[in-house]
């Protein structure tokens, strides 16, 4: 997302980056990592994808709509995913 636009390749990276996650977090870390996260990670390259070529209209109009949903969904991550992964990084004496 730092370009603006998943890739492919970007997705790649994601998959092969959580894939310990199952050894080194909880079930429900590694589901929002590889469920959750990639989900909509899918549909917002979807979203993409569906855009290049929709012309002005009604459509468009509601594609650019969820493609504007899921990015705000997605800058909301950060702070979601520590609350997740907190437990398993915090120090303790």
């Amino acid at each position: 997302m730092i370009k603006g636009k998943l890739t492919d390749e970007g997705l790649y990276k994601y998959s092969a980056g959580i894939r310990e996650a199952k050894w080194l977090m909880n079930d429900d870390v590694a589901n929002y990592l590889s469920e959750e996260l990639w989900d909509h990670a899918v549909d917002l390259m979807s979203y993409e994808a569906e855009l290049e070529d929709k012309p002005i209209g009604e459509q468009r109009t509601t594609l650019v709509n969820k493609r504007g949903d899921l990015k705000k969904w997605f800058l909301l991550q950060p702070q979601v995913l520590d609350a997740k992964v907190e437990k398993f990084l915090r120090l303790s004496h």
